[in-house]
């Protein structure tokens, strides 16, 4: 250590403390130790002046430590947090007849140095004369943990789940995701998966997004907010009634109380995104929507579906036996023939605990449809193209077969379609 910056530290602690650190000094100088030597020296002294120095407060103690560590070029150690429990299901309802779905998705078909070595100087040669001090052992403060984050918080219409920040591998190999819907489909085509590639590592900041989809009951509130039968959503419909379970009574929105609690079908883009900036809240990005879907913390994997890698037709909601369409899989039975209430199926959450990211209704991401985005997307926090005609949804419905219901494929439709297949849920990003 440079004899200047001995005298200033132990200038700026005070009259009583400057000739101790000059004695201190020329005696090991005199003696011919090392840096390593007066480096150990100054530390063990200014363990020993910290009870001296304990009137001229909290500073001076801090600068007595900070002289220590300058000696011996210590670093600090951070903590790691711990998690929270999950949340609860919610109770089920019987469903009813479904409305005719005019939601029709066209697969898409898009291919998608060293530091430098300062010299050792020579020691003088003469024998040391002194006794060096008592050696004395410092306790370091003890500094605060950070807070963890809650695992659930509450929102209007139900809650948000904590989505952990970190990389995760977004899309698949469409080949893969043909001989994944092979094992319970004959009906499986390779251009269905093609803009899921390629495969790709991203980063994404932590997050929240809604436990389970938005639901009819909240959907009438906004609403009813906004302006009843009259509102609109950026200047578009916010939702199509003939395709939705909510419906006009002398210009108010209403719902039945059977459909309360399944998911608001029917909403435009525009209408899910005017709800969730009403919450103060946003949609999620597909690569959110996606995360969440997918992605293993505990075992660094993505998964076929939100539960694993095989399918299994009563963890979702899916045209199964009580699905009236020609490609129904009798071989399962959900419970449902149309939207089953949200947060029904326990044994299907996600990695991070969400209801419903496989069937139920499509939902509806932020950003624009690209079916060659990935190839070109941005390593940490994609939002996906600037601009385009159609948008992203995910997660597949009641009315598609499990093919769909893989958390890798991405379909897309235009912003103002709605439809009885088609829901959504909303993102929000740490306070």
């Amino acid at each position: 250590m440079p004899t200047e910056r001995i005298a200033a530290v132990a200038r700026r602690r005070g009259p009583a403390v400057f000739p101790l650190f000059v004695a201190l000094f020329m005696l090991l100088f005199a003696a011919g130790c090392t840096r390593d030597e007066v480096g150990a020296a100054i530390a063990t002294l200014a363990v020993e002046m910290q009870a001296t120095l304990e009137p001229w407060g909290a500073t001076a103690e801090a600068n007595v430590a900070a002289l220590a560590a300058g000696a011996t070029d210590a670093a600090p150690v951070a903590s790691p947090t711990s998690p929270l429990a999950l949340p609860s299901a919610v109770p089920s309802t019987a469903g009813d007849a479904p409305p005719t779905p005019v939601f029709t998705f066209d697969p898409p078909t898009g291919a998608p140095t060293g530091a430098p070595t300062t010299a050792v100087q020579p020691s003088p040669t003469a024998p040391p004369t002194a006794t060096p001090p008592p050696t004395a052992t410092a306790t370091a403060t003890p500094q605060p943990s950070p807070t963890p984050l809650p695992l659930v918080v509450a929102a209007p219409g139900g809650s948000m789940t904590l989505v952990a920040g970190g990389f995760f591998q977004m899309g698949a190999a469409a080949d893969d995701l043909l001989a994944a819907c092979a094992t319970f489909s004959a009906d499986c085509r390779r251009d269905w998966f093609t803009s899921a590639e390629p495969a790709h590592t991203v980063l994404l900041a932590p997050f929240y997004l809604d436990t389970h989809e938005v639901t009819n009951a909240a959907y009438v509130e906004f609403l009813n907010v906004i302006g009843g039968e009259g509102a609109v959503c950026q200047g578009q419909p916010c939702l199509d009634p003939d395709q939705s379970r909510i419906g006009w009574e002398n210009g108010v929105a209403t719902v039945a109380a059977d459909r309360a609690q399944s998911p608001a079908a029917g909403a435009t883009w525009y209408g899910a995104a005017a709800f969730c900036a009403w919450r103060e809240a946003r949609l999620p990005t597909e690569a959110e929507w996606e995360k969440a879907a997918i992605w293993d913390d505990a075992n660094a994997a993505a998964r076929r579906f939100p539960w694993g890698d095989d399918f299994h037709g009563q963890r979702l909601n899916f045209c199964d036996a009580t699905c009236a369409a020609e490609h129904a899989n009798l071989s399962w039975n959900d419970g449902y023939a149309v939207a089953a209430p949200v947060g029904n199926y326990e044994d299907g959450r996600g990695p991070s605990g969400h209801y419903d990211l496989a069937g139920n209704v499509w939902e509806w991401v932020a950003d624009w449809y690209d079916p060659a985005y990935y190839a070109t997307s941005p390593d940490a926090d994609p939002t996906g193209p600037e601009t385009g005609e159609q948008k992203v949804v995910r997660g597949g419905s009641w009315y598609d077969t499990a093919t769909f219901n893989l958390s890798a494929v991405r379909l897309s439709s235009p912003p103002v379609n709605a439809d009885a297949t088609l829901g959504f849920r909303c993102a929000a990003d740490l306070p």
